[in-house]
């Protein structure tokens, strides 16, 4: 944002420079409404505004009147805007939780595509975040040349400390090589960013793998419980390893009755009765008891009574309820605060 721009207003608008504008009609709008715009300017801007009003005379109601006309003005005579739908999604992004988008919308059509493929970061990016260490192992193999290539490509620091891994031998090998200064061909570069994606990618733990499976879970997390139970079963069937893993991050609120008793006790202190209640709309007995039997006293009594009152839940709320159960269960397990499973599968 400028604050700049709008101090050019010329004609017959009125004499208070830009930066005092600007300060004005946040001060009309009031705290909330001043705060959401204060938290997209950066220092300098802010730090302009407090100086703009520092021992400016009062305003009266009509100069605020004028001024919020003449910035009306401005906005009428600014560009115009093009597709609207991906510019909203962009701004709902920004300003909510993808466990409030959910809770808003109902479905997955907000979730964000980059998650399939992780962080976009070159391949030279990618092996200096290995660190010193598994970088050396990874490019140990390859052709002096290769690994000069490699070398060239990191920042001083991570060079220096990949090539501290190496032989002696080897090491001094690899420095002529990158004190030579020789080129290679953008062919010969580009088959070697092939080969180094290839064995990058094919280590198990490396993010851009990690980022899709989180996807899938986060996915199936989403559904309903069959259906997401068929999803992996139809992975299982040609990728294994890939389907364990995936549902080593999966965690349904049908799942509750597996989890330690402890667990279930500190992931129920943080849920509102009200989405207990409407979680356990349509649940089975056991999931019922796994869940009651983990609240207090008082709560319990208060989400029983409440069960057996006829009510109209939407299959959708109730879904949404269920999910975000699931949802902070997930995070409380990341933080390492619960477990999500018994090791003998007891529950108890």
């Amino acid at each position: 944002m400028s604050l700049g721009t709008y101090s050019e207003l010329g004609g017959t608008r009125s004499a208070v420079p830009g930066p005092a504008r600007a300060a004005i009609i946040l001060l009309a709008m009031g705290q909330n409404g001043a705060s959401r715009v204060l938290k997209h300017l950066n220092p300098d801007e802010i730090r302009s505004l407090r100086e703009a009003v520092a021992g400016h005379e009062p305003v009266t109601a009509q100069e605020i009147e004028d001024l919020v006309g003449e910035f009306q003005e401005e906005f009428k005579a600014g560009p115009g805007l093009a597709a609207l739908d991906d510019e909203m999604v962009k701004l709902l992004r920004g300003a909510l939780s993808n466990d409030e988008m959910t809770a808003i919308f109902g479905d997955e059509s907000f979730i964000d595509p980059s998650l399939f493929t992780g962080p976009t970061r070159t391949v030279w990016e990618n092996l200096e975040r290995l660190g010193p260490q598994k970088l050396a192992k990874t490019i140990l193999a390859e052709h002096p040349q290769v690994i000069a290539l490699v070398i060239s490509k990191l920042s001083a620091e991570a060079s220096a400390a990949t090539v501290a891994q190496f032989e002696p031998g080897l090491r001094n090998e690899v420095m002529r090589r990158v004190l030579s200064g020789e080129t290679m061909p953008e062919a010969t570069v580009a088959l070697v960013e092939d080969r180094l994606n290839e064995i990058f990618v094919a280590g198990s733990g490396n993010e851009e793998r990690q980022a899709r499976r989180a996807a899938l879970a986060e996915i199936a997390n989403r559904m309903e419980k069959v259906q997401a139970d068929d999803f992996i079963t139809s992975i299982e069937t040609s990728e294994p390893e890939e389907a364990r893993a995936i549902r080593s991050l999966m965690f349904a609120f049908e799942d509750i009755p597996a989890m330690p008793k402890k667990s279930r006790l500190l992931l129920f202190d943080d849920v509102p009765t009200e989405t207990v209640t409407l979680a356990l709309r349509g649940a089975d007995a056991a999931l019922a008891e796994a869940v009651t039997s983990s609240l207090a006293a008082r709560a319990r009594r208060m989400v029983e009574a409440e069960l057996t009152r006829p009510a109209e839940a939407s299959k959708k709320d109730v879904a949404i309820a269920r999910r975000t159960i699931a949802s902070l269960a997930l995070r409380l397990s990341q933080e390492g605060k619960i477990a999500l499973k018994e090791e003998d599968g007891s529950g108890e």
